[in-house]
């Protein structure tokens, strides 16, 4: 054995509770939502992205875009 490692699993299969699963998973969104507050882009960009996908949704306004965009 080297220093370090733990040494091997003498029982090379799982327990039946590890396999189940059931009791140990969670949603943990509403924690992860409350420690990570989301941050709200301007009114300007909101502003801008609105009108480019309103824009985007005709071919027309694809062609337009694109041309806008150089390519």
């Amino acid at each position: 054995m080297r220093a370090g490692y733990p040494p091997a699993m003498s029982e090379p299969t799982l327990p039946i509770d590890a396999a189940r699963g059931d009791a140990r998973h969670r949603d943990v969104r509403a924690e992860v939502f409350a420690a990570v507050p989301q941050a709200r882009a301007s009114i300007g960009k909101r502003a801008f992205w609105r009108i480019v996908l309103f824009v985007a949704r005709f071919p027309a306004g694809l062609r337009l875009l694109r041309r806008l965009r150089g390519s």
